[in-house]
């Protein structure tokens, strides 16, 4: 099915970069943090390197993008980042907004239009779409990641 996702996606002007033997380097601090990853993104960030739209505003966060940015990019946790300086003195607020991104890892990010994401629920594995100026309220898009991509792969979805 992964296959047919990125033949899809390449075919929708994507560009994308495959490992040529997978990669198994997904960073610790992501393992710690998060420990009911769905197989099937493990899978994807395998075999992904890299995939963004055209336009370089929507890009699937991969193995390297979890490493620490020193180049001005955007970091995987941003959006957290930026909801935490808005929290800045009120205790409940940053543990709520810690609580949700402790139990959402994010997929894709986006500045298309304005920021926004997709993550994964680490209790249920589902797909989730979040955007500013609360990133912390979500919506449910999809049961799973693979669902997610068949919803993208046949035109249900548009990122």
């Amino acid at each position: 099915m992964l296959h047919t996702f990125v033949k899809h996606m390449k075919e929708n002007g994507w560009q994308i970069t495959l490992y040529e033997n997978g990669s198994d380097c997904l960073s610790s601090t992501i393992t710690a943090r998060y420990t009911n990853i769905p197989e099937q993104w493990l899978e994807f960030i395998e075999t992904v390197k890299c995939m963004m739209n055209a336009e370089e505003t929507v890009w699937f966060l991969c193995a390297n993008d979890f490493e620490p940015q020193n180049d001005g990019a955007f970091q995987w946790n941003e959006w957290e980042k930026i909801s935490l300086e808005s929290a800045v003195g009120d205790k409940d607020w940053e543990k709520r907004i810690k609580n949700f991104w402790n139990s959402h890892l994010p997929i894709i990010m986006s500045v298309k239009g304005c920021y926004s994401y997709y993550a994964i629920s680490m209790k249920d594995g589902s797909v989730v779409r979040g955007a500013e100026p609360e990133f912390e309220e979500c919506e449910v898009i999809a049961p799973s990641f693979m669902a997610f991509t068949d919803k993208l792969s046949n035109g249900e979805l548009q990122l």
